[in-house]
């Protein structure tokens, strides 16, 4: 059984514009007829960049949301998971404007991330600038360590 056509070159009258039609078409087939480049499709949905770090007493996470306004960002912690949600608004400078061409991405996002243990759900604060969420949220003291001093003997 094949599932992909096999690539021959245009003879004749063939387009390769028509080839690529027929490619596309059985992509479509073979992926249950998602599309592969409309942007309302599920593969163009986006959500932010993340990093996650620590140090001894926190946990940081840093969010690139450029385009987002910070009133449009919701932050929440349940249990042991982070949520990040919000919506970039597509913003038009003129009503009358015709795209040509629009490959950023608009609409909502959600992302979670469950945080470790050693995560304090009580110390947890959020700031963001410049397009940047950070939230820090703090280890529990019993979860940071302490240095132990060697005696020599």
């Amino acid at each position: 059984m094949q599932l992909l056509p096999t690539l021959r070159r245009p003879t004749g009258g063939r387009s390769l514009l028509r080839d690529w039609d027929r490619l596309e078409d059985q992509m479509q087939r073979f992926m249950g007829g998602m599309s592969l480049w409309e942007p309302t499709s599920e593969a163009f949905t986006w959500g932010p960049k993340m990093d996650f770090s620590e140090d001894n007493g926190n946990y940081v996470l840093t969010a690139e949301l450029p385009g987002v306004e910070p009133n449009d960002v919701d932050v929440e912690l349940e249990g042991n998971i982070l949520t990040i949600r919000g919506e970039k608004k597509m913003k038009r400078e003129h009503q009358d404007e015709r795209i040509q061409l629009s490959e950023r991405r608009y609409g909502a996002f959600e992302r979670r991330l469950t945080l470790p243990s050693a995560a304090d759900p009580e110390k947890v604060t959020a700031g963001f600038q410049q397009g940047v969420l950070s939230v820090q949220i703090a280890k529990r003291p019993e979860a940071r360590g302490k240095k132990i001093e060697v005696n020599a003997t």
